[in-house]
């Protein structure tokens, strides 16, 4: 059996994945030896035939996981075409990955035929609170609504920090309050300066205006946020020489920054980073308002051609 767990939510399909795992193992393998888990940034074909083919009359039954599928070479992924068909039916199969580089990828379509199709999109807002209740509810805590209505407006989508911001929450508190949340909650600055390179790799300069404005009606000191912009475009450029290997970054941040580096070229970023640097020295020297220096980078950066290219 091959299961496909795909989209965006990296969050909740890594949820779904473990339900399936420890479903499997309460089922067949109580100590979990049959569970293997492969990766494909070090993906090696061999073992992969080795745990997905039948083994044999007494072979028992086995469940692999394969993530991050679209870091497989474009070879690779082309054999994959075939393997997928050979795996054995004593075996189920979990491939855990995010959106493809391109929705006509020949994998992707394939995959799309698999016995177990599940796709996990952004929760809208309904379901961002349910999220949230329930998170707190598994914690033993309540929330009311207008503190979850604060977190949904720091944390969005970002189901990975809003469950790690709700877990420290539930531990200071049974009762969790608005107060309470603007007291405790960790500062957002990182999760928005993705949220705005994410624009900007979309071209989509007007919701990374509006998130720059976000950024200076909040009060966020400008020589902070060009510091923080630096550094992350500083770990995508690393990322995208490198595809991450041999980078000491939280996982967390390595993984959105290889969804982040399909929008961009070597090119575009080290052009970012060169404007933004040009930016920083500007705010120091001159009295031109940094503000809107950010500004004109943003559109610039959105427009199909521009100096930055």
């Amino acid at each position: 059996m091959v299961i496909f767990l795909h989209g965006k939510n990296s969050y909740l399909r890594h949820q779904r994945m473990q339900k399936l795992k420890t479903a499997f193992c309460e089922k067949f393998d109580k100590q979990g030896v049959s569970v293997i888990s492969l990766d494909a940034d070090n993906f090696n074909l061999d073992d992969f035939r080795k745990y997905t083919k039948s083994g044999g009359l007494f072979t028992v039954k086995r469940f692999v996981v394969l993530k991050n599928i679209w870091a497989l070479t474009k070879e690779t992924q082309e054999q994959m075409l075939s393997e997928i068909d050979g795996v054995a039916v004593d075996t189920i199969l979990c491939l855990n990955a995010d959106e493809p580089p391109r929705k006509d990828n020949k994998l992707f379509k394939k995959l799309l035929q698999s016995e177990v199709v599940e796709m996990f999109g952004d929760l809208d807002h309904t379901k961002l609170e349910l999220f949230i209740k329930k998170e707190c509810s598994v914690r033993q805590a309540k929330i009311d609504n207008e503190a979850a209505q604060k977190l949904i407006n720091a944390f969005g989508n970002d189901l990975w920090s809003l469950s790690s911001e709700i877990n420290k929450l539930a531990n200071f508190s049974t009762v969790i309050t608005k107060k309470i949340v603007e007291q405790f909650a960790q500062e957002q600055l990182d999760n928005d300066i993705f949220h705005l390179t994410d624009a900007l790799g979309l071209k989509n300069s007007k919701q990374a205006t509006i998130l720059l404005e976000q950024q200076l009606k909040s009060g966020t000191n400008v020589q902070y946020l060009i510091v923080m912009l630096g550094r992350h475009l500083a770990n995508l450029i690393k990322v995208k020489k490198t595809n991450g290997q041999g980078l000491k970054l939280h996982p967390f941040v390595l993984q959105k920054a290889r969804q982040q580096i399909r929008y961009f070229s070597l090119k575009n970023l080290l052009g970012l980073y060169w404007r933004l640097l040009t930016i920083d020295h500007k705010s120091k020297t001159t009295n031109l308002n940094p503000w809107v220096l950010l500004e004109q980078l943003v559109v610039m950066a959105c427009e199909k051609t521009n100096p930055l290219k």
